[in-house]
């Protein structure tokens, strides 16, 4: 089974990482949850499946490309490089960029980044990154809809899932203490 070969390579890649809240969650829970959120919304595509597992592993670990374009072909690794940030630019020019590459992108990877950009709202709102300030906590949520916001039209139900997380998010956020 083609998914349980990427699983395989992702988990392979991606061994000993972390997430970055306070609870240290294995990384490879990330992309199983954008597969798996995918796959909910009857999205069973192997090739669709097969990236968002991998989504992470160019943009976080020292995989080549040729190697991810060996195991799994063309297509696949074409999906994740269109979801792959440059780590060598900047972090406010990664962000930018997304946001103005998201109308861009294919409708697979469209997909991938609305299931990414739920997992990743989701995992704020229950285990946010150490040392996240509630501003900078605030700016991911306005940025995530940014980027959304140029992938408009991709899936109702996946973008319907995002604005409630959003909202969800959001408005814990802004409650006053106490």
């Amino acid at each position: 089974m083609l998914e349980a070969d990427a699983l395989a390579f992702a988990s392979h890649w991606h061994q000993g990482q972390v997430r970055k809240g306070r609870h240290h969650e294995p990384f490879l829970q990330h992309p199983m949850r954008v597969a798996y959120r995918l796959q909910r919304h009857g999205l069973n595509d192997p090739v669709l499946i097969q990236a968002a597992l991998l989504h992470d592993v160019l943009e976080d670990t020292a995989c080549p490309p040729r190697l991810m374009e060996e195991r799994f072909g063309a297509e696949v690794l074409s999906l994740v490089q269109e979801v792959t940030d440059n780590k060598e630019h900047l972090k406010l020019l990664r962000k930018q960029t997304q946001v103005e590459r998201a109308p861009l992108l294919s409708l697979k990877a469209k997909l991938i980044r609305l299931a990414d950009k739920i997992d990743n709202l989701s995992g704020l709102q229950e285990d946010p990154p150490q040392g996240w300030s509630i501003l900078r906590q605030r700016e991911y949520v306005t940025w995530s809809r940014r980027v959304v916001k140029g992938i408009r039209g991709t899936h109702p139900g996946l973008e319907q899932e995002f604005d409630e997380i959003a909202e969800a998010v959001w408005t814990s956020l802004t409650q006053p203490c106490g």
